[in-house]
C-alpha cells in the first residue's frame, strides 16, 4: 500500500487517504493481535499464518479488480472499497504479525534474527521502489495509475 499511496493521494484528493488508509488499518492490526495474544494457547500459528497470507492475496486481487472496474476513476464508492481492502490489510497483517514469530522460533531461534531483517529490508526496497516509480512515471499520461500498477502484479495499461 505504501507504493501506491502517491497514486491514491492523486485520485482522491479530498478524502486525504494517507490519513484515513492509516487510521483505517491500525485498529484492525491491534485488536485482531490482541485476541490472539489473548487466545494464543487455542490457535494454531501455522493455520493462522495461512489465513493471514490468503487475506493479503486476496486484498491485492480486490485493489487490482477494483482499480480495473472503476477505470482508475475516483469517488467516495471506490474510496471506500479501497478503506474495506485496507481493512483486511489490517486484519491479515494481525493474523500473521505474532504468528511468523511464533513458528520461527519453535523451528530454530536464529531464523528470527533473519526475519526481522528480512522485513527490515523489505521496507527500504519498497520505499526506494517508491521513489523510482514515481520518478519514472512522473512525467507519462496516467502515470502515477501505471506506476501503482507495476506493484499490484497486473500488465502495465495501454495508451
Amino acid at each position: 500500500m505504501l507504493t501506491i499511496e502517491d497514486y491514491f493521494v492523486h485520485l482522491f484528493p479530498n478524502y486525504h487517504p494517507v490519513r484515513v488508509i492509516t487510521l483505517t488499518y491500525q485498529p484492525f492490526v491491534l485488536v485482531v493481535a490482541a485476541v490472539f495474544a489473548y487466545h494464543e494457547a487455542k490457535v494454531n500459528t501455522r493455520v493462522r499464518n495461512l489465513v493471514g497470507y490468503s487475506l493479503f492475496f486476496l486484498g491485492s486481487l480486490a485493489l487490482i479488480i477494483l482499480d480495473l472496474a472503476t477505470s482508475g476513476r475516483g469517488g467516495i464508492a471506490t474510496f471506500i472499497g479501497v478503506c474495506t481492502v485496507v481493512a483486511v490489510f489490517g486484519v491479515a497483517e494481525g493474523h500473521v504479525e505474532g504468528a511468523m514469530t511464533g513458528d520461527l522460533s519453535l523451528m530454530c531461534p536464529e531464523f528470527i534474527q533473519s526475519f526481522s531483517a528480512g522485513m527490515a529490508a523489505s521496507g527500504a526496497i519498497t520505499s526506494a521502489l517508491r521513489l523510482v516509480t514515481k520518478a519514472a512515471f512522473e512525467k507519462s499520461r496516467d502515470g502515477l495509475r501505471r506506476g501503482a500498477s507495476m506493484h499490484q502484479i497486473k500488465p502495465p495499461i495501454r495508451s
